[in-house]
């Protein structure tokens, strides 16, 4: 070793370094890099999602607006900036959602060859919607040309909205499994980058450390011998001089100190936060004389203590650090024993990075995120009012009529009280029933429900109760064949799920011109399943075979926009499935009562009765 140049020490002293330093620097950049691309693809998905809300919205506006023609340019640019939107995803997010874009892109070109039909030019429609002049030209003259083209209109829009449908329901699970993968990757990656940072740089200072006390047995080696004495001292001091220069250009804090914890040099950048100009003024100073946290310090104190006694390293702690400045720093300090040519340790090399700069670009990621879950809970709050404005419409129409009969009875004199307190406990009981559709609806959303043993014949008794007025009004008969049954579940969804399907059944009775109108409830236990079956059949002609299969889709319904949601079957199917662990199942079924062929639909409900 005495035949080496110090020059040659301290040139690969500064190799070394360089190139710790631009590694270090490649793999900070290489993630960051990684993490952009990553944002980059939340952003173009939340694009994507809320580029295609947009055109859903256009679409739906086709059939409702006055001005057709405007509203025809604004969807046809929703649809370019959408398709836009669609290039900016990756190639598996287009793989879930290309087809459904596909076939509806064929609906959208059917629907604009539509639209150019000169039957549809303003004047012909008198500035009215598509489907309030449909409802018309039905009654009016449904045989007529413009009546053919706006039917056809609005069913190429209907099934083209069904598909906008699905391919919703793809961007709302690619928005859940895309975020979760995303955010573990960019979490993955920031720890490999610290880690890999971290190492590289602890074996550049080591291997300089190591580098500078060979130097210094050469200088003494060099001093003994007296040869050249001057020129080779020299060079020592020339070679030193450029090892702290090239420590002290290094942009992370370097510090060195004995078994007693007393500093025995620190680079420039640990002497600047420090309040320090020169090492001179640091060396035998304890933490306790820096203008450190008193708790930091404690902390630093029990770290240093375990790397001396146990000679094993301390990577990696996240700390925190008060500057001269009153600046508050988030570091990572890493550890290491200093050890002599006999092994022995002799005090410990530490080394911190600041990360304040990167907890903040973390911080705003995790903003985002959250900004991302809100919005989430947002539309989930918008559903659940949906949800909780279907359920209260039968409740405000009984309070609504109650009402309505005192006050008609009082006005003509002939109001008792037998009719008043009938008329009272349904007000009453129809109130209950909101605030528990409320309580009902908040507890949708929570994992904790209680479950307890109800009656099933008692529940169906509440609903007619509820719905009575409803029944009566429509001259329906209601044909029980019941069985005093209990099971295991949530009780008052079992009533919201019985509501929705008797909804439907008189919906779907009003709808037709029966002397005769009959809703069938039947319940049996199948002792092999453990199952309760209750069947719940009306004679309204049964469902349309093209749509039986979407009854359960959420916001499909066959009715206008101010009779149904399209929530009430979903949400029935969603509490019967994913809260009693049962199944709820429709089809259409012809049969014979008091000897008259009957035909309508059957809504089955499978519950276990444990």
């Amino acid at each position: 070793m005495s035949n080496l140049k110090i020059r040659d020490f301290t040139f690969y002293s500064f190799v070394i370094l360089i190139i710790g330093l631009l590694l270090s620097t490649v793999i900070v950049f290489f993630f960051l890099q990684k993490i952009d691309l990553l944002n980059k693809k939340l952003t173009c998905l939340s694009n994507s999602k809320n580029s295609f809300l947009e055109l859903k919205m256009n679409t739906e506006n086709l059939l409702s607006t006055l001005n057709l023609e405007d509203k025809k340019i604004i969807w046809i640019k929703s649809i370019e900036e959408f398709d836009k939107q669609i290039n900016t995803l990756t190639l598996e997010q287009k793989n879930r959602i290309g087809k459904l874009w596909y076939i509806s892109k064929k609906e959208i070109s059917k629907i604009d060859k539509i639209l150019e039909n000169n039957i549809l030019q303003p004047q012909n429609l008198h500035k009215k919607s598509i489907l309030s002049l449909q409802g018309e030209l039905f009654i009016k003259d449904k045989n007529s040309e413009l009546y053919k083209t706006i039917l056809s209109l609005s069913r190429k829009i209907e099934f083209l909205l069904q598909y906008q449908d699905f391919i919703f329901q793809e961007f709302k699970k690619m928005d859940i499994i895309d975020k979760k993968t995303i955010n573990k990757q960019i979490e993955n990656m920031k720890i490999y980058s610290i880690f890999s940072s971290t190492i590289i740089l602890i074996i550049v200072i080591l291997t300089i450390l190591i580098i500078n006390k060979k130097i210094t047995k050469i200088e003494k080696k060099l001093i003994k011998s007296q040869s050249n004495l001057s020129k080779k001292i020299e060079e020592l001091q020339e070679a030193k001089l450029l090892l702290n220069n090239i420590i002290d250009s290094i942009p992370i804090a370097i510090f060195w100190k004995n078994t007693d914890f007393k500093y025995l040099g620190a680079n420039k950048y640990f002497l600047n936060l420090a309040g320090y100009q020169v090492q001179e003024q640091i060396i035998g100073k304890t933490d306790f004389k820096l203008p450190w946290n008193t708790k930091d310090i404690i902390k630093y104190r029990k770290d240093d203590k375990s790397v001396i006694e146990t000679g094993k390293h301390v990577l990696k702690t996240e700390e925190s650090l008060l500057t001269k400045n009153k600046n508050r720093l988030d570091i990572i300090t890493s550890k290491v024993p200093l050890t002599n040519t006999k092994g022995e340790i002799i005090g410990i090399l530490g080394i911190f990075m600041d990360i304040t700069d990167i907890k903040k670009m973390n911080e705003e990621l995790d903003s985002k995120n959250k900004m991302i879950e809100q919005q989430s809970k947002m539309a989930a709050m918008g559903e659940m009012l949906e949800n909780i404005a279907h359920q209260w419409r039968q409740p405000l129409s009984v309070i609504s009529s109650s009402a309505t009969g005192i006050k008609v009875k009082k006005e003509f004199e002939i109001l008792d009280d037998e009719f008043l307190d009938e008329a009272i406990n349904r007000i009453t009981n129809s109130v209950n029933h909101l605030n528990q559709t409320i309580e009902d609806f908040r507890n949708y959303f929570k994992p904790d429900k209680k479950l307890t043993y109800f009656d099933i014949e008692e529940c169906i008794e509440k609903v007619l109760f509820l719905t009575q007025s409803k029944i009566k009004n429509r001259d329906i008969s209601i044909i029980k064949n019941l069985q005093k049954i209990k099971i295991f579940g949530l009780k008052n969804e079992f009533i919201q799920v019985i509501i929705n399907i008797i909804n439907n059944c008189i919906d779907a009775l009003e709808e037709k011109n029966k002397q005769n109108k009959y809703i069938f409830f039947d319940s049996k236990v199948n002792k092999e399943t453990n199952e309760i079956t209750l069947e719940i059949t009306d004679n309204a002609d049964g469902i349309p075979e093209n749509i039986i299969n979407k009854i359960f889709n959420p916001y499909f319904t066959t009715k206008s926009n101010k009779n149904g949601t399209g929530i009430g079957l979903y949400m029935s199917k969603e509490m019967i499935t994913k809260h009693m662990n049962g199944t709820l199942t429709a089809k259409n079924i012809e049969y014979s009562y008091n000897k008259l062929k009957l035909k309508g639909a059957k809504f089955i409900l499978s519950i276990p009765i444990k």
